[in-house]
């Protein structure tokens, strides 16, 4: 079923009077684009002069008289008039509601989508042309933030989204695997707006500084970062490599309150690691996001982790924020021999299936995916199919919820809008969106506990009794599970 609603009204304005206001010549309006599907109808209603749309009326036949002439014609055509004046009440009543459905139809989306439009024009040009304080008009900022406001309507959550210029260059850079900067992976609390660093980018300059997982950005070269979101920090912390950066942390842990000083440099992020649990031969994999390449790289730690001993697989979706749906499907594909990856549903209820590529890894060993609630996107479409396929067991928190499917629009000063054009579902038909992958085994962790990486556990050299004494609960489960399977 299409996502997209189907208008039973229509806006009309009276003849000689409408309030919709005259096209505007171009400026920064938004560009209406005929829907995926038409609302006219082949067939318009005949016309009435001065009457409006309403149904042709039918002529009868009229049939011939076999009673007496003159009182059976009187009475038959008093009755006949009765039925003609109720025939004509009926045909009223029908032809205004089909014509009305008829006219409906035809002032469809896409006139809606003009009027606002020059809507929108008009209220641009009175700004332009008449407030006061003409320092304040900012023709940059009021464009951005009323692009921002249109896509926040559509109620993608987290993922249709406005880029500004410096913001399609980080995306690009991280998805790509390198980038520059200090290296750490940030999260906005919804409830708060606090920044806080999920982790930093293991063997980077912030890893080597003393940033820890939860310490919340407070500010950078002194200025405070109150009111901003993750692209407003970036912003501040971005810069040339050798260059200097001092950040402000608030460290929950021990609510200390510092000044940490890095330099930048250019970053080679390594999106899979993994640890190698030799008691009991599980390997611990966490991919970090899905960037390019990240299919590759886990088939190089499952080889090196088979070599190793390796019979059970730990695969950590935790935080993982998505990324390339390609890499999902590659990565899916390593354990899943047949069948489909997703199922993808663009606006007009059309199916696509994505099924495995054929290039399998290992499809026996038992599996637990770790998941959590910021688990996203492409992270879900692999904790979906794997669960989906009965090649895991899905094991943590309902995932964050990320359901479409992105294209990117570049815009004319290398701005762009990050688009949700299609959505995907699971091999068994479920969606995603605004709905999450629920776990097989739900396993809760403490507000306080520190989720462990498999980077965590080789820079301890960490022992299993210590991994399962640390506080991550999930990845105990993980390993209380996999020790009876």
């Amino acid at each position: 079923m299409s996502k997209y609603d189907d208008p039973r009204w229509y806006e009309q304005p009276e003849q000689g009077n409408s309030s919709v206001p005259p096209a505007q010549p171009p400026y920064p309006v938004p560009i209406a684009q005929q829907p995926p599907y038409s609302d006219y109808n082949p067939y318009p209603p005949y016309q009435v002069p001065g009457n409006g749309a309403v149904p042709r009326q039918r002529k009868y036949p009229q049939e011939p008289s076999q009673l007496s002439p003159e009182p059976r014609s009187r009475l038959r055509r008093g009755f006949g008039q009765y039925v003609v004046v109720l025939a004509l009440l009926v045909i009223t009543f029908f032809g205004g509601w089909f014509g009305n459905q008829l006219y409906a139809n035809s002032f469809n989306r896409s006139n809606l989508s003009q009027s606002y439009a020059n809507l929108y024009q008009q209220a641009w040009n009175i700004v332009d042309q008449n407030y006061v304080d003409r320092k304040a008009v900012d023709y940059k900022q009021m464009s951005y933030k009323s692009i921002q406001a249109m896509l926040d309507v559509l109620h993608d959550k987290g993922h249709t989204r406005f880029l500004t210029p410096q913001d399609v260059q980080t995306e690009n850079q991280q998805l790509s695997g390198t980038f520059t900067g200090v290296g750490i992976y940030l999260k906005q609390d919804p409830k708060t707006k606090d920044l806080i660093i999920t982790s930093p980018i293991p063997g980077s300059p912030a890893e080597k500084a003393g940033f820890k997982h939860g310490d919340i950005i407070v500010a950078v070269n002194g200025k405070s970062t109150a009111g901003k979101d993750i692209a407003g920090i970036s912003a501040l912390i971005q810069g040339k490599a050798g260059t200097n950066v001092a950040i402000t942390v608030r460290r929950p842990s021990t609510q200390q309150t510092l000044t940490i000083n890095v330099v930048r440099a250019e970053i080679s992020v390594p999106n899979v690691l993994m640890h190698y649990i030799a008691q009991d031969h599980i390997a611990d994999i966490q991919i970090v996001q899905f960037a390019s390449g990240v299919s590759n790289q886990l088939k190089d730690e499952i080889t090196q982790a088979q070599k190793l001993g390796a019979t059970r697989i730990i695969l950590d979706l935790r935080e993982n924020p998505g990324g390339y749906l390609q890499e999902a499907i590659d990565t899916t594909s390593e354990f899943v021999a047949s069948g489909n990856v997703l199922l993808e549903q663009d606006s007009s209820g059309h199916r696509k299936s994505y099924a495995v590529s054929g290039h399998t890894v290992n499809t026996t060993s038992p599996i637990v995916v770790l998941v959590n609630a910021d688990t996203a996107s492409a992270a879900e479409i692999v904790s979906g199919s794997l669960q989906d396929n009965k090649r895991a067991v899905v094991m943590g928190e309902k995932t964050f919820g990320t359901g479409t499917v992105l294209e990117e629009y570049p815009l004319s000063d290398g701005s762009a809008i990050l688009l949700g054009t299609s959505e995907w579902l699971t091999p068994n038909g479920h969606f995603i969106r605004d709905v999450g992958i629920s776990p097989n085994i739900p396993v809760k962790l403490a507000s306080n506990a520190i989720p462990l990486s498999p980077n965590d556990e080789n820079a301890g050299n960490m022992s299993e009794n210590q991994i399962l004494s640390s506080g991550d609960t999930q990845l105990a489960a993980a390993i209380q599970y996999l020790e009876k399977h």
